[in-house]
C-alpha cells in the first residue's frame, strides 16, 4: 500500500556533498503555479523559479511566494523514511486575475426569440390539428341578417311629361293664367297678338281709355253726396295704399293684393255705367273703346290647353326633342350632350319664326336620366332608391330604377318617379345634381358561399335531409361578405347553414 502524498517528498538525488536527499514542493493536483500546467505529467518537476541574487530568500521567503496560504513545512525526516506531517497543508485558492475597471461582457439572450417561435409553432401544431379533426368548421358558415347602405352620384336630366305650345310671327302675349299654377283643360290662358298687329291699334285704345278716365274723374269730383260712390272709392284708395307699402318691404302678398285692387276697380266702374248710363259724352266714349277692341280682336288668337296641368311660359327647347315618349332612346352619350346643353335633332321640326307660347306639365309620373359616377355599380332593375335633387330647394324622391345602359364609358341609369307631387319643385329644372340612396335589407354570407349553378348565382344549404341548392340575388360583395337576397325567402334564413367553397 503507497503513502499518502505529501506536498514535501524526496526526490531522491543526493546532494553534491553527500548529504540528505534535497525536498522539492509539489503542487496539488488541480493547483495553478504561476503559469504552470494546473496538472503536471507524472514524475515531472516545476522547474525553479528564476529568483534575484542580491534578494535573500532564507530571510524573507513570502515576498516572492505566490499569495497563497502554505501549510507549516515539517522537519526532514531520516533518509528513506516518509515522515507524516503533523497538520495537513490547507487547500489553496484558485488564482484571480486583478481588476480592471471595464465592465465584464454579458451573453445576448434569444429567450424571446425561442417564445415566439415556440408559440408559432403551437399555433400551426393548432391549425393542422383542427382541420384534421374537424374539418366541418371551416367548410360551413351560417347565413346571418344584415342591412345594406349605399350612396351614388352623378349628373342627372330631367324629363316630364309635357306639351309646348307654338305659333309663327307672334308680336305680343297676353297672359291670362298664372305661372306654374293648374289650369283645366280648355281653360284660357294666354292671348296672343299676330305678327300683322301694328302698334298704332294700341296707341288709338289708349286714348279712348285716357278720355274715359278722364270723364270718371270729374264725374266723381261731382259726386260729393253720393255715399256708395264715397265707398268704392275709399276701398280703391286703401287698397291702393297697401300695394305701396308691400312694394316698400312690408310683409305680405302683392299679388293678392294687386288682385283686390283690381276687383275694387272694376266695381266702382260697373256702379258709374249704371249711375251715368244717360250721359251721352261717357257713353259714346265706351262705344269707340269697345268698337277698338273689337279691331285688335281681329289680330289675336287665345289659347287654351287640350289637358290638365301646371302651367308655364318659360321653356328651355328641350319639351318636343326629350320627352316622356323617346327618352328610352338616348345613349348614355346623347344624354352627356344634352346635359351640357345640346338640343338633340328629332323629327319634329320648328320654322325659324315659331315662339313657344307656354307649355302644359302633367302631373303623372316623370324620369331622370342619371349618369353614375361610380362605373363599378350594377343597378338591380325595378329596385326602388332615395334620390336627392340637387338644386335652389333640394328634393328628395323615391325613384325606381326602370334600367340601366352601360357604354362609351358612361353608366346611364334611367328612374321612374310616381311622385306627382313634386312636380312643381322640378318644373324649372332640365339638368342637375343627383344623390342615390339605398338601405335594403338582406342576408349575408361569406363570399365563399355563393356557388354558380347553370350561370345563375345561388347557395347551397346544408340541413338534415341533405344538401340542397337554391338561387340569390347578390346586391353587394367586397370580396369577404356577399350580401344577399333569396329567391325563396321561406327556405333561406337567418340561421340556415350554407357550405363554403
Amino acid at each position: 500500500m503507497q503513502p499518502p502524498q505529501d506536498p514535501f517528498r524526496p526526490t531522491g538525488i543526493p546532494n553534491e556533498q553527500g548529504g540528505q536527499p534535497q525536498w522539492t514542493q509539489v503542487p496539488f493536483p488541480g493547483q495553478a503555479n504561476y503559469g504552470q500546467p494546473a496538472y503536471p505529467q507524472p514524475g515531472q518537476v516545476p522547474p525553479p523559479a528564476q529568483l534575484r541574487p542580491e534578494v535573500n530568500y532564507q530571510q524573507a521567503p513570502q515576498m516572492y511566494a505566490p499569495q497563497q496560504p502554505q501549510a507549516q513545512q515539517p522537519a526532514p525526516a531520516q533518509p528513506q523514511t516518509y515522515t507524516q506531517p503533523q497538520e495537513q497543508m490547507a487547500p489553496q485558492q484558485a488564482y484571480q486575475p486583478p481588476k480592471t475597471g471595464m465592465p465584464g461582457t454579458k451573453k445576448s439572450s434569444n429567450r424571446t426569440m425561442y417564445i415566439v417561435l415556440s408559440v408559432a409553432v403551437l399555433i400551426f401544431a393548432a391549425i393542422v390539428i383542427i382541420r384534421m379533426v374537424a374539418p366541418n368548421q371551416v367548410n360551413f358558415a351560417q347565413v346571418e341578417a344584415g342591412s345594406l347602405s349605399a350612396r351614388y352620384t352623378g349628373d342627372a336630366v330631367v324629363v316630364r311629361n309635357e306639351t309646348v305650345y307654338t305659333q309663327d310671327g307672334v308680336s305680343q302675349i297676353d297672359y291670362k293664367a298664372a305661372e306654374g299654377a293648374f289650369v283645366k283643360r280648355g281653360e284660357e290662358v294666354a292671348t296672343v297678338y299676330s305678327s300683322g298687329f301694328s302698334a298704332k291699334e294700341w296707341t288709338t285704345l289708349n286714348n279712348y281709355r285716357t278720355q274715359i278716365k278722364e270723364k270718371q274723374k270729374q264725374l266723381m269730383a261731382d259726386a260729393a253726396s253720393d255715399a256708395k260712390m264715397l265707398n268704392l272709392m275709399s276701398q280703391v284708395t286703401e287698397r291702393a295704399m297697401e300695394v305701396q307699402r308691400l312694394v316698400q318691404g312690408t310683409p305680405g302678398s302683392l299679388i293678392r293684393q294687386e288682385e283686390l285692387l283690381s276687383e275694387v276697380i272694376l266695381n266702382r266702374q260697373v256702379y258709374m255705367k249704371q249711375k251715368y248710363n244717360e250721359d251721352q259724352k261717357l257713353i259714346r266714349l265706351y262705344d269707340d273703346e269697345n268698337t277698338q277692341l273689337q279691331r285688335i280682336s281681329s289680330w289675336t288668337k287665345q289659347y287654351a290647353p287640350n289637358t290638365d296641368g301646371l302651367v308655364s311660359f318659360y321653356t328651355d327647347g328641350f319639351e318636343t326633342a326629350l320627352n316622356m315618349n323617346n327618352y328610352t332612346q338616348f345613349s348614355p352619350t346623347q344624354v352627356r350632350k344634352i346635359y351640357q346643353g345640346e338640343v338633340p335633332q328629332t323629327d319634329v321640326q320648328l320654322s325659324r319664326k315659331a315662339v313657344s307660347i307656354y307649355r302644359v306639365v302633367r302631373q303623372e309620373p316623370w324620369v331622370v336620366l342619371m349618369l353614375c359616377n361610380e362605373m363599378e355599380w350594377t343597378p338591380v332593375e325595378g329596385r326602388t332608391y332615395k334620390l336627392l335633387i340637387e338644386s335652389f330647394d333640394n328634393t328628395i324622391v323615391e325613384a325606381t330604377v326602370e334600367s340601366f345602359t352601360r357604354s362609351g364609358g358612361e353608366l346611364l341609369v334611367r328612374l321612374l318617379i310616381y311622385d306627382t307631387a313634386e312636380l312643381p319643385n322640378v318644373l324649372y329644372i332640365r339638368s342637375c345634381k343627383v344623390q342615390l340612396g339605398e338601405s335594403v335589407n338582406s342576408l349575408s354570407v361569406p363570399s365563399r358561399a355563393i356557388y354558380l349553378r347553370e350561370g345563375k348565382k345561388g347557395v347551397v344549404m346544408t340541413t338534415q335531409g341533405g344538401e340542397y341548392w337554391t338561387g340569390v340575388e347578390v346586391i353587394a360583395d367586397d370580396g369577404q361578405t356577399a350580401h344577399i337576397i333569396p329567391e325563396n325567402p321561406g327556405a333561406l334564413y337567418e340561421g340556415v347553414r350554407v357550405r363554403l367553397f
